[in-house]
């Protein structure tokens, strides 16, 4: 039997670890005294999860301490035990994420057999660790206005905590704005977020958070400032450690759904000023959440053992993104600029850059073309196919020059779609072990087009633009001895980001006039390319994806020995960050400096930049080969931490 647990030990130390060495459960710690304060030794304490009533227990050392880890978050109640003394139970103790609490019992003398019972539940003391940090309680959590739904934004009200990101994205699909999180006055983005101990960070976007939980499923979280626990590391700033329900012996379900409407939201003072409508504007987030112990009637009966939780939630908005475009007139494209004005109604005249020469002082000079037209055998067909591409215009602005801010689309609005779920399975395996599994996914899409072509080549924005969220973990707890205790965890998140243009995929460049031989060559695929042009608004979408990869296998253990609480481990992580950003492979960009009167001097009324490109001379241009890199990371730190509880008062936190 020694041999096997010393072969468990071994086993447990080979392990890697996705994190799962950064504990999110609380460790319950006491000292049990009689009524003249002597400690008493062998005294048998028991502690019970109100929720599911799973059971862990140990007995006091010789000098009356005790020490309970691995403790979900919750409720619980404390028995004490010892011949010649009254049993003693306390009810309502409540033990937070990553706590390690402090409760001093003293027993009275008496028949085993009689009972004193504390029903008032007791704050308990945090006197054993000198870790700081601010917990948002299952209260807080569910009752607390959250604007969007997003968990992490109750951080906020932590102390030390400032959130330096956009007061408007916050919402739970925000994955980079939400990791702006400065703690104690680190740099942002430089924080570890955890869900029940497992890394929840992504590479992709420079440290985002991967996954954000429904908040129907948060349990609770603390928002760690100070951790000088050896466990903890990867981070230059704090931990926002997250911890998920677990479900119990009853059944619990629910519904929500918040929604905003136009006719439900107060104008804006800048359109009250202008005697403007309210924008259109619509907003629901719906979900439904059920947790409770496994039932299948007549053939088992999970109360006690097996608990589930599922719950999903959906997120549908419109954001008003109303259009105001610059695109070519039509008669650009034939050649023709002889109603090219500016603001002012002055004449913009097309100089022919081939006719470029010096006047005696040395300044080059060029010739207008006659009435402002290109002529037919000047144009270059492979622009002004692509410029055919452009949408139409449907708008004038008298305050604008002619073909500028001439296609208006006011009543656009920017889509979001998401949707959220996450589950989870609880199993108490007798009184020795305990195992959990948890399984969640996310996505996000935004459809948001910037330049007015909505379908097929050309389109530009985010059409669509995604983000994509998995993560995972299964997580055992096993008890050999009321001293000695193992932890085994395997963990994964992958997250993913993602846009293009999806119009803008497959198609075949050689239907513009560019050569086969050319097009052949070009990497990525088929692709309709990049063009821009000042003053103008722009055509085609690249393709840029993120991926993160996060895996990893945990093993630690701990060991009470007399006045030392030692635990020890392995954080062992592997890292895959693929960047799979295409860039222009196919790019050109009209400048208008090539139709001006001199092309080295900034002129408001010569040039323009679509009659550049319409001549076949764009000021840049050409094919990037991407190299697409796949970084691979290990990163691995091994702990031992032991607390040495040297008297009643004072506490050595000894780690490496």
């Amino acid at each position: 039997m020694r041999k096997s647990a010393l072969g468990l030990v071994w086993v447990l130390f080979l392990l890697a670890a996705n994190g799962g060495a950064q504990e999110f459960r609380a460790t319950l710690t006491g000292r049990v005294t009689d009524p003249q304060n002597l400690t008493v030794a062998e005294a048998a304490v028991r502690v019970r999860n109100a929720d599911t009533s799973e059971v862990s227990s140990a007995k006091t050392d010789s000098h009356g301490n005790f020490s309970i880890p691995f403790l979900r978050p919750g409720s619980y109640t404390i028995t004490v035990s010892h011949s010649g003394f009254r049993q003693y139970t306390q009810q309502g103790v409540t033990l937070e994420v990553a706590q390690t609490a402090f409760l001093p019992i003293q027993l009275q003398l008496g028949a085993d057999t009689q009972s004193v019972t504390v029903t008032a539940e007791a704050p308990l003391l945090e006197a054993s660790t000198a870790d700081r940090g601010g917990v948002v309680d299952t209260q807080r959590v569910s009752e607390l206005p959250l604007n969007a739904r997003n968990p992490f934004m109750l951080g906020a009200m932590m102390s030390g905590v400032t959130f330096r990101g956009s007061a408007i994205w916050q919402r739970p699909f925000d994955n980079g704005a939400i990791a702006e999180w400065s703690i104690n006055g680190s740099r942002q983005r430089q924080n570890e977020f955890l869900i029940d101990g497992a890394p929840n960070n992504g590479q992709a976007g420079c440290n985002n958070v991967a996954y954000v939980p429904i908040v129907d499923a948060v349990q609770e979280f603390k928002m760690q400032s100070n951790t000088y626990d050896a466990q903890y590391g990867h981070t230059a700033g704090g931990i926002m450690n997250v911890v998920l329900k677990s479900g119990g012996n009853q059944l619990h379900g629910s519904a929500w759904e918040f929604m905003r409407r136009t006719w439900l939201d107060a104008n804006t003072f800048q359109n009250n000023s202008k005697g403007a409508p309210r924008a259109i504007h619509y907003l629901d987030q719906y979900g439904g959440q059920i947790e409770g112990p496994v039932l299948f009637p007549k053939l088992y009966n999970g109360h006690d053992k097996t608990f589930f939780l599922f719950s999903i939630e959906n997120y549908r908005e419109g954001t008003p993104s109303p259009l105001l475009l610059s695109v070519p007139a039509p008669e650009f494209l034939n050649g023709d600029f002889s109603k090219l004005t500016d603001a002012n109604q002055r004449p913009i005249t097309i100089y022919n850059p081939f006719t470029t020469n010096f006047d005696p002082s040395g300044n080059p000079i060029r010739s207008p073309f006659p009435n402002n037209q290109i002529p037919a055998s000047m144009i270059n067909p492979v622009a002004q196919k692509i410029l055919s591409y452009f949408p139409k215009p449907n708008y004038t602005d008298p305050n604008s020059g002619y073909s500028q801010n001439n296609l208006s689309i006011p009543g656009y609005f920017a889509k979001d779609k998401f949707y959220n779920f996450i589950s989870r399975v609880d199993e108490i395996i007798g009184q020795k072990h305990r195992v959990f599994a948890r399984y969640g996914q996310n996505s996000r899409t935004e459809d948001r087009n910037s330049n007015g072509i909505f379908q097929g080549p050309g389109q530009d924005g985010q059409q669509p633009f995604q983000r994509l969220n998995w993560t995972g973990v299964v997580d055992w707890v096993g008890t050999f001895s009321p001293s000695f205790i193992g932890n085994a965890r395997i963990s994964f998140n992958r997250f993913i980001e993602q846009g293009f243009g999806a119009g803008d995929v497959g198609f075949d460049l050689t239907t513009l006039g560019f050569p086969s031989a050319t097009v052949s060559q070009l990497p990525g695929g088929k692709y309709f390319g990049r063009y821009e042009f000042d003053g103008y608004t722009s055509l085609g979408r690249y393709r840029s994806v993120n991926i993160t990869n996060n895996y990893g296998i945990d093993g630690n253990i701990t060991k009470i020995v007399k006045s030392h609480f030692i635990h020890t481990g392995l954080d062992f992580r592997r890292i895959y960050y693929i960047l799979n950003n295409t860039g222009d492979i196919w790019r050109f960009k009209g400048w208008r400096n090539y139709t001006q009167q001199a092309w080295d001097q900034g002129d408001p009324l010569s040039g323009n930049s679509i009659a550049s490109f319409l001549l076949g001379v764009p000021s840049e241009g050409g094919s990037n080969y991407p190299l697409f890199p796949f970084f691979r990371q290990w990163y691995y730190a091994p702990f031992v931490q032991d607390d040495w509880k040297l008297n009643s008062r004072l506490t050595l936190n000894l780690g490496l």
